[in-house]
């Protein structure tokens, strides 16, 4: 069941609350989302061959790739999924199985903005399935280079269960002022604004996660990835089996928003959303492929973004692929109309 409550006073890409227990998840690939999000309340950011929904749960599933990875070693593709809807402080909580029973999977929760890149972040890594890490980033989009990311947010929070083995509530308590996460009801980890650090020649600003975000479930390899996150994630990642499997469950997801409406957010889709994923090595924090420039635009010019268009849609692709088409068939036609006279020539004779 899910249950968004809509009000005309919300702009359209702003989440308002939403309980999804994925009886009839409506639920669309990045490349068919028309950027309507009253029509779709999940996007399935990539590869959406390891995304299903079975007895009413949610599995987002990881197996190895077919290709190595920018290392030149085998990796496992696992995939995202992101509500359409934006928040700007409020609650989550999901109930998840993690999938990261081996070193080196990491399974995520997160409430995500990539551009301007504020984030927060719940991670279970296979080096310690009883571990929970926790983390919040401010202004850090994708494009920034790692040398200039402050990692120093990140907390643990040991824990007395292993999340790969069952069904845990977790928990993001955003608020204005501060943040909470929770594991089944219990604040394992606090931050309040004022104690974080403050923006360089900005007065009176805070380095903390303030931009409207979208909820994000993944699961992703990174015990095969570079040096540093494979150390952090644990490695090697077992693929010893050839069919090996790791799986992300979230049993449903229940969002209470702060605010009844947001106008800082007006526009879909938001900067950086783009039809297709990049697909070239390991995923930190899996992103989307951004703007493309089109000439023809004539709603301002320079780069922009949109949704991706189907084919039976795109004129573009249907005029120039329909002569091609046309011209094939002449072509075919008129070979069997010779073919056929020379066989009848061979008869007569």
């Amino acid at each position: 069941m899910n249950s968004w409550k809509e009000s005309s006073c919300f702009p359209q890409a702003f989440c308002t609350n939403l309980h999804e227990d994925f009886n009839q998840p409506r639920l669309a690939t990045s490349q068919a989302f028309n950027g309507n999000p009253y029509e779709y309340d999940f996007t399935v950011d990539y590869n959406p061959q390891s995304v299903k929904v079975e007895d009413s749960i949610l599995k987002i599933d990881m197996r190895l790739d077919s290709v190595p990875n920018s290392f030149g070693r085998p990796q496992g593709l696992g995939s995202a999924v992101s509500t359409t809807r934006f928040m700007q402080y409020g609650r989550v909580q999901a109930r998840i199985k993690m999938g990261s029973s081996s070193p080196g999977v990491v399974s995520a929760f997160i409430v995500r903005n990539e551009d301007p890149g504020d984030e927060i972040d719940f991670e279970i890594v296979g080096r310690n399935a009883s571990e929970a890490q926790t983390n919040f980033y401010f202004r850090t989009p994708p494009s920034m280079p790692p040398d200039q990311v402050d990692y120093s947010n990140t907390g643990r929070s040991a824990l007395d269960t292993n999340t790969a083995q069952d069904f845990h509530n977790y928990e993001i308590e955003w608020m204005p002022d501060y943040i909470l996460w929770k594991v089944d009801d219990r604040v394992i980890r606090s931050v309040f604004k004022n104690e974080t650090k403050d923006v360089v020649g900005v007065p009176g600003a805070k380095q903390f996660p303030q931009s409207p975000a979208r909820i994000q479930f993944g699961i992703w390899d990174g015990g095969q990835g570079s040096n540093g996150t494979a150390a952090w994630a644990g490695t090697p990642t077992d693929w010893s089996k050839h069919d090996q499997t790791y799986q992300l469950q979230v049993d449903y997801v229940d969002i209470q928003c702060y605010y009844s409406g947001n106008s800082t957010l007006t526009s879909w889709p938001p900067a950086g959303y783009g039809p297709t994923k990049i697909h070239s090595g390991p995923y930190n924090t899996p992103g989307l492929n951004g703007g493309y420039n089109d000439q023809d635009d004539n709603s301002g010019g320079g780069a922009s973004v949109r949704p991706f268009v189907p084919f039976y849609k795109n004129m573009r692709l249907m005029i120039p692929t329909g002569c091609f088409g046309g011209l094939a068939l002449i072509v075919i036609a008129t070979i069997e109309v010779v073919r056929r006279r020379r066989l009848a020539r061979v008869r007569w004779e």
